[in-house]
């Protein structure tokens, strides 16, 4: 039988990923306990931010495995946008101080896979906030052939000059590799009348930076 590398990493980071609930609980539980005692209040914000950043690294790496799989299939089904945006929006302002505006009707809804979208906005958010920005605003531009666009705007200094140039990302493992590449790839999953979805950067003429997401 013949070693299957890529079954054995997804079936180690799902154990990983339970392991990672399991000790989310304990958190929770913690965090209860220590309630109203200020001296302890910093170390279970530090514990809660490093706990969910490794959930969150090892979705991510679920979803590349998930997205190199030739019979994956992007499951895009209707979402309200402001609902998976508020939760990311919630935590980026407790955890990481970074305001998140949106400035789109909170009743758009669009078809999407709600989990990919989600990695996407969760890295750029987190681009923005390790780029030095304090500000994203997020709005949204629908085309009359039903495709339709998120625009993300921050107040960072913007994205550098090879970024901008880059036809296509591959996971670097460096300042803003990554991220790049998985926002691009899960962009690109979302397929409709033989068009895939795309991401363009640019910069602002004050500076900032600018990632919109076109989906087909």
């Amino acid at each position: 039988m013949s070693f299957d590398l890529n079954t054995l990493l997804s079936a180690e980071l799902h154990d990983i990923k339970n392991l990672m609930q399991s000790l989310n609980v304990c958190h929770e539980t913690l965090a209860e306990q220590l309630q109203g005692q200020s001296q302890y209040q910093d170390n279970i914000t530090s514990i809660q931010l490093h706990s969910q950043n490794l959930n969150h690294r090892l979705v991510e790496l679920l979803s590349i495995l998930k997205l190199q799989n030739p019979d994956f299939s992007c499951g895009e089904d209707e979402h309200w946008l402001i609902d998976t945006l508020t939760p990311l929006i919630n935590e980026f302002k407790q955890l990481n101080n970074l305001d998140i505006t949106t400035t789109f009707d909170a009743e758009f809804n669009g078809f999407y896979d709600e989990q990919l979208v989600e990695i996407a906005l969760r890295n750029i958010f987190t681009n923005a906030n390790r780029a030095g920005a304090t500000k994203v605003n997020v709005e949204i531009q629908e085309f009359e052939d039903a495709s339709w666009l998120i625009r993300l705007t921050d107040n960072g200094p913007g994205f550098k000059s090879e970024h901008l140039n880059q036809d296509s990302f591959t996971p670097q493992g460096a300042e803003n590799g990554l991220g790049l590449y998985l926002i691009e790839q899960a962009i690109k999953a979302h397929v409709r009348a033989g068009k895939e979805g795309k991401m363009q950067l640019s910069n602002h003429e004050s500076g900032g930076a600018i990632t919109q997401l076109l989906f087909p």
